[in-house]
């Protein structure tokens, strides 16, 4: 009997682990050939500007951008179909080529306000991204003992107990990380665009 058992363990723990194998995460790539030719130009040669701000999620005046780094890709055939693979619901984990990667601009927003820029751009589209981190504080209660009621008649005799949670209120300090994007598109040579992430 025990080596049943035994048997009948080991082979849930297994099947566990495959489908806990199966849950992972699988790395696909864009099929799309990586056009570093039309990614340099749009990056470089251009007379275009995107201007932005990094918007708090909520107004607190503890929190600020230290920090805040925001990254430009060129929407490229090969960086939209990486978009999209992003966007497909099930266990498959959008991968961009180290080439690819290496194609993209970074910009620091200001520590006071959040504002960043762009240069030097073509018309065409461009994916922004950056992760916004924040203090935030709830507040919340926690038991931290009980009361206990005691009650009797005129004879001393106890004819009832109540006993009650005892509540102490405390404030609980966390961070949040917040990724936000936005796909921005330049229309004309020259052109100056605002966006708000």
């Amino acid at each position: 009997m025990k080596s049943k058992l035994t048997v009948c363990i080991i082979l849930h723990l297994l099947l566990c682990a495959v489908v806990k194998a199966q849950e992972k995460s699988t790395p696909v790539f864009p099929t799309a050939v990586f056009d570093k030719m039309q990614a340099g130009n749009m990056l470089n040669s251009g007379t275009s500007v995107i201007k932005g701000v990094v918007a708090k999620k909520q107004k607190n005046l503890n929190n600020t951008f230290l920090g805040i780094i925001v990254t430009l890709f060129p929407c490229t055939a090969y960086f939209n179909e990486w978009y999209d693979l992003q966007k497909k619901n099930g266990k498959t984990l959008a991968m961009m080529s180290p080439e690819a990667y290496s194609y993209r601009v970074l910009a620091k927003a200001s520590d006071e306000d959040g504002s960043f820029e762009f240069r030097n751009l073509k018309p065409g589209k461009y994916y922004l991204q950056t992760i916004v981190q924040q203090g935030k504080m709830e507040k919340r209660s926690r038991e931290i003992g009980t009361s206990t009621t005691v009650g009797y008649n005129v004879h001393g005799q106890q004819v009832s107990s109540f006993t009650e949670p005892i509540y102490e209120d405390f404030k609980l300090f966390y961070n949040t990380s917040d990724l936000v994007k936005k796909i921005v598109e330049i229309t004309a040579e020259g052109q100056t665009i605002q966006v708000k992430l």
